[in-house]
């Protein structure tokens, strides 16, 4: 069986066959049933596969998407999206697990670059505060999540228009990415220090957030999680 990575990279190739309209009704389906499906990857790219493959069957013969899927695209694949069998939650634990995992690699490792380049000019305080560390991360984590979301929404709405708008989408992304981070910092500064701590350096931040991204690249390749 053809996986969906496979599928992913022929689907990428076929795609140049269609023309320009074609591309956009087809494209717009795409990202659409890959945003909304609840099932695998591998049965959203299969089904994928089968709607690209009919379409340029159909290209053939001058037919529009239009004529072989109708002109209600995002009707079109909710009812193949209502078709496709629900993953369990379960089964994307692996995924959510490697986003935390890498999230976390990547904050320790700007930790530590950022520790060390301002011990060059004033000390630095190396303290880790258990709980306002706990409650800035789980702040953190919520304040991606949420972005990711409004993100995916916009997408979503910007999908089966004759005209886009990029730039406006794209101002919205990045208020509520400063807000979130404006937010963050605030609530960095207001949290005072408290509670149990320990001494976490610059050496020890990046060499652990460095060996966290190594495993999660290790885990995507073996594993092929995403």
């Amino acid at each position: 069986m053809i996986s969906s990575k496979q599928l992913i990279s022929e689907n990428n190739e076929k795609r140049k066959l269609l023309n320009k309209k074609n591309e956009k009704y087809y494209d717009d389906m795409l990202v659409y049933i890959r945003l909304k499906a609840k099932s695998s990857e591998q049965q959203s790219e299969e089904i994928l596969m089968e709607l690209l493959n009919h379409l340029i069957e159909g290209q053939r013969d001058e037919k529009t998407a239009e004529a072989i899927f109708g002109d209600d695209p995002k009707g079109y694949a909710d009812e193949l999206i209502g078709e496709l069998p629900k993953e369990k939650l379960i089964n994307r634990f692996p995924f959510f697990s490697y986003l935390l995992v890498y999230l976390m690699s990547i904050f320790l490792m700007i930790r530590g670059i950022a520790l060390l380049i301002s011990g060059f000019f004033k000390h630095v305080d190396t303290s880790v505060f258990i709980i306002k560390s706990t409650l800035v991360t789980v702040y953190w984590l919520l304040a991606i999540a949420l972005l990711i979301w409004f993100i995916l929404h916009l997408v979503e709405k910007s999908l089966f228009t004759k005209k886009g708008s990029n730039w406006r989408d794209g101002l919205k992304a990045g208020l509520a990415g400063a807000l979130s981070f404006g937010l963050g910092i605030v609530l960095l500064s207001l949290i005072p220090n408290f509670g149990p701590s320990f001494t976490f350096g610059w050496l020890p931040s990046l060499i652990s957030g460095a060996l966290l991204w190594l495993i999660c690249f290790w885990a995507k390749k073996k594993f092929n999680i995403i």
